[in-house]
């Protein structure tokens, strides 16, 4: 329960809202109840042809509670839902920020559906925790109390019977259930997200996996994955039925005993003969009070494993924490930055040897450095290490101050990163490019377009930024797609930007085409351009070749050998 308690309380209704969701709730129920009740003595005394003075109040009070049903029940819904709907965002806004600091490092195991089902459903499962488990549990001790009182006054024997009867159908019903589905529920939460992971996969991979003729296997592990989640639901189902059961044997034996109570009692003048039906009806409606809090259990082991899927990504490891005490960095510094790099060295979590090591260069204000080398001898990690992404030793500072002693978000602020593989997402062209800048106007991303040689191509379609570019960036050449990612750059504009291997998998021609509009187009900012291609390195001030010890076919009279 500690991961549910520790969602709950970033979730929970705040400000009396909870306390207030309860109030109404309970009215809702109460003024059903009394429906049933003031009816029941209406009709019984509208009967013996009393003044039709001493039937006004409960003719009165069978409209007003009519419509105090419908108004408190929709009063909870708003209160209820904007609480949950508050705690949602809270959740949600926490992994985001925790996601942004951790990753990539610290959540390298956790696959792409997987992740989307937590962001979704585990925290939509666990922000109505409150009104599918809480409030219904709360409701029905609050209202089931008032009508065993309220049956009480009028026959003492009878408001017993109800009481076992309500604490049967609300008690032992909800613990069977329990302790049936528990374990089938919270399986279920988990099997979903491994399911959700394996169709993402297998989406993404289509074409491949039809190519190789290995989809068949992969379609195997769906089916069986899926078989085992519509096991889980059985046995949810088949814990939700006997308490359906139990609830129904519990309201029939109290109706049946509280009818063999009543009669005697009129009859010996201890119950006033107009009273019976109230007495015998309002156990007919009062087990409502109890009927969805089976469904609260299973809910309630639910809320449990998505918690704890939620809280392993708050608690993700972070890879580089940031000072207890950070330094900040001079605003006259930042415009023109001056970074320094000596024998820095990243080693991944979770690995003993450094994915790169060894590296020293220098890369003044407004310079342009590029570090070259074969794939796999890690260049991706160097420029992990340098926007504070992994873990990196050595002397590194950024205008003289040590990039250790600087939270990672200044870090960034200052050094922007265009990744190896940068997102492009399935919206329009302006949407994708401003995730650079909220803020910035359509003719600030029109200017962006322009610089990277693409404006006259987006003024040729007929929706022109406003045109979707399909998912992934489907609808877009690789060319295109590192130009797009190239626009976000300029837009954002840091003092020091890198560029990881953007000419990937792109041709000659198109690649030296971009190389030399990357190492041209940041006008006077610094840029760290990183490849394993010969092309535009004659416009950059140094090479850095790592992984190479002499007779590197990028070596030339600017070239600093790391290894």
């Amino acid at each position: 329960m500690s991961d549910l308690r520790r969602v709950w309380q970033v979730i929970k209704p705040r400000r009396g809202q909870g306390a207030l969701s309860v109030l109404l709730a309970s009215l809702s129920l109460a003024c059903a109840i009394g429906l049933i009740a003031t009816s029941a003595w209406l009709i019984s005394r509208a009967w013996q042809q009393p003044p039709i003075l001493a039937l006004s109040v409960a003719v009165v009070s069978v409209r007003a509670l009519g419509l105090g049903r419908g108004v408190f029940r929709y009063s909870e819904r708003l209160v209820s839902h904007s609480a949950a709907l508050r705690g949602l965002t809270e959740i949600r806004s926490q992994l985001v920020d925790r996601i942004a600091i951790v990753a990539p490092s610290g959540t390298a195991r956790l696959r792409q559906g997987d992740a989307m089902r937590r962001f979704v459903d585990d925290v939509d499962t666990s922000s109505e925790f409150g009104l599918r488990t809480v409030l219904p549990a709360s409701s029905a001790v609050v209202v089931g109390a008032a009508v065993v009182g309220l049956v009480s006054w009028l026959l003492p024997a009878a408001g017993i019977v109800l009481l076992i009867g309500l604490l049967v159908a609300g008690v032992i019903a909800p613990w069977v259930t329990g302790a049936v589905s528990r374990r089938a529920a919270s399986r279920e939460v988990h099997l979903k997200g491994q399911l959700s992971a394996e169709l993402t996969s297998l989406f993404a991979d289509s074409e491949d996996l039809v190519a190789a003729r290995a989809d068949g296997a992969e379609i195997g592990q769906v089916r069986a994955l899926d078989e085992s989640i519509r096991l889980a639901e059985r046995t949810t189902a088949k814990g939700m039925g006997l308490a359906a059961a139990i609830g129904s044997a519990a309201q029939g034996f109290a109706l049946i005993a509280v009818i063999l109570l009543a009669v005697p009692a009129v009859t010996s003048g201890q119950l006033d003969g107009v009273n019976l039906a109230v007495v015998v009806l309002i156990p007919l409606v009062a087990f409502e009070l109890v009927t969805t809090l089976p469904a609260a259990a299973v809910w309630l082991a639910k809320s449990r494993a998505s918690s704890q899927r939620i809280v392993e990504i708050l608690d993700a490891p972070n890879a580089v924490p940031d000072p207890s005490n950070p330094a900040d960095l001079p605003q006259s510094a930042v415009r023109r930055p001056y970074l320094s790099v000596r024998s820095a060295a990243v080693t991944w979590p979770g690995e003993t040897e450094p994915a790169v090591a060894d590296v020293t260069f220098e890369l003044p204000a407004g310079k342009r450095v590029a570090i070259v080398g074969p794939s796999g001898v890690g260049k991706s990690s160097l420029a992990a290490g340098l926007v504070k992404f992994a873990p990196m030793t050595g002397e590194v500072a950024l205008c003289d101050v040590p990039i250790t002693s600087l939270t990672g978000d200044r870090v960034r602020e200052v050094i922007g990163y265009s990744a190896q593989h940068g997102h492009i997402f399935d919206n329009t062209i302006a949407e994708n490019i401003r995730l650079a800048r909220r803020d910035a106007t359509d003719e600030q991303i029109v200017a962006a377009l322009e610089r990277v040689r693409l404006g006259t191509w987006v003024a040729s379609l007929p929706l022109g930024i406003e045109t979707r570019v399909g998912q992934f960036g489907a609808q877009l050449s690789g060319g295109q797609r590192q130009r797009l990612a190239l626009a976000r750059m300029i837009l954002a504009d840091p003092p020091i930007a890198i560029f990881d291997e953007p000419t990937e998998h792109l041709d000659a021609d198109t690649a030296a085409a971009l190389a030399a509009d990357i190492l041209t187009v940041m006008g006077d900012r610094s840029v760290i351009y990183i490849t394993h291609l010969p092309y535009g390195l004659e416009l950059a001030d140094a090479v850095v070749v790592l992984g190479e010890e002499g007779g590197s076919p990028y070596a030339s009279e600017r070239t600093v050998v790391g290894s």
